[in-house]
């Protein structure tokens, strides 16, 4: 259904996708798969690829902005000022391990998504970090999604394989940077 209501818009297909992908990550109990299914599904792996990463970190963006421009006199009802600036002092002395925490999150919390994009406008984790974190963080979701939409439901083994695998493999890695960093 979603995949044919952007058929029809045509040349103008990709950006009203992205354009979906940004409202979804806006209003966050909206999912983000079936999107992505379509992306590749209408314009193939690597196209399909290229409009749900450009829309799913556009999306993250907006949820950063409206948080760091509205969200923290919000938070401060739930949570004492104090707290939320020793979080700030925390994230500016650690930003190595905020970023790898960040990329954890989008990598191994894919549903937490647009939640992980309103707290981190919320504290002073500075936006290039953010940015780049959901970057990196966001491709194995997006490449799994659109490359299931462009196989139209019919996913090699090895696909099945790496879907189910990457979580591990992302938590060994993440233990190994962690452990390295409390050696140093």
């Amino acid at each position: 259904m979603i995949a044919a209501e952007v058929g029809r818009w045509g040349a103008l297909g990709p950006l009203a996708l992205i354009a979906f992908l940004i409202a979804q990550a806006v209003i966050a109990p909206l999912p983000s798969p079936p999107l992505l299914i379509a992306a590749g599904y209408l314009y193939g792996p690597w196209a399909g690829f290229a409009i749900g990463w450009t829309g799913l970190l556009l999306g993250a963006t907006a949820c950063f902005a409206l948080s760091r421009a509205l969200g923290r006199p919000f938070a401060e009802k739930f949570i004492r000022a104090e707290r939320l600036a020793a979080i700030d002092r925390y994230i500016d002395k650690q930003t190595g391990p905020t970023f790898l925490t960040v990329v954890s999150l989008r990598v191994l919390i894919p549903p937490a998504f647009d939640a992980v994009s309103y707290a981190c406008g919320l504290v002073q984790l500075p936006f290039h970090w953010f940015a780049l974190a959901t970057a990196l963080g966001e491709v194995p979701k997006v490449a799994s999604f659109t490359y299931l939409g462009a196989v139209a439901g019919n996913p090699p083994s090895w696909l099945t394989a790496w879907i189910l695998l990457l979580p591990a493999l992302g938590l060994l890695v993440l233990r190994f940077v962690r452990r390295r960093q409390v050696a140093l």
